[in-house]
């Protein structure tokens, strides 16, 4: 009579329990694994793609205007560029004959871009740039935005970007963090090539 109640009560026991636990923290952690890696993948595939946009953008404007846009296409255009040592090279050694841009020249080039566009003359869709008020640098933490967003607002930052404040770049793919692009003037071959830091 004691075995009949015994398999007759509910519930289960301490180890069964447990096991249900330990088997979804399991299927938990292979989910969250699969959808930090299609984050990266996706923030890695969107970077590039801006990285891409922005170096057309580039070359249309200097297509258009036969000159590089912002300061450092003034001075390239009048002969004062002069190259700067930099790491560029084989192996990161200096590469007399790249250029790496500074932040604020990147920034002059891509604002000249965005206000063509916003003029009426489209060399990029500007629609899709990633812009932040934070410098972007590799060991910022700062987060962007948007550029639609920031020059609109947002009910999260409801505070409106101007262009003048804005930094250009995109999201770095592991951390989320803002980055702005770098940005390499070849001076022989008078070419600027655009990609993640």
């Amino acid at each position: 009579m004691r075995l009949i109640s015994r398999m007759g009560k509910k519930g289960f026991t301490i180890i069964e329990l447990l096991m249900v636990i330990g088997i979804i923290g399991i299927l938990m952690t292979i989910v969250t694994t699969a959808a930090l890696g299609s984050l990266k993948t996706s923030r890695a595939q969107k970077a590039d793609a801006l990285c891409k946009a922005v170096e057309q953008g580039l070359a249309t404007y200097y297509a258009q205007k036969d000159r590089w846009p912002g300061s450092i296409g003034t001075r390239i255009a009048s002969g004062s560029f002069s190259s700067r040592s930099n790491d560029e090279g084989l192996d990161y050694q200096s590469d007399d004959n790249k250029y790496v841009l500074e932040a604020s020249e990147i920034k002059d080039m891509i604002k000249e871009i965005v206000r063509e566009s916003k003029n009426g003359n489209p060399m990029m869709d500007i629609s899709g740039l990633y812009v932040s008020r934070d410098a972007g640098e590799a060991n910022g933490k700062g987060y962007g935005m948007d550029f639609m967003d920031a020059i609109h607002g947002t009910k999260r930052s409801p505070k409106k970007m101007s262009l003048g404040e804005m930094n250009f770049g995109y999201q770095d793919p592991s951390t989320g963090y803002f980055r702005r692009f770098k940005v390499v003037y070849s001076i022989p071959t008078d070419e600027m090539k655009v990609s993640r830091q």
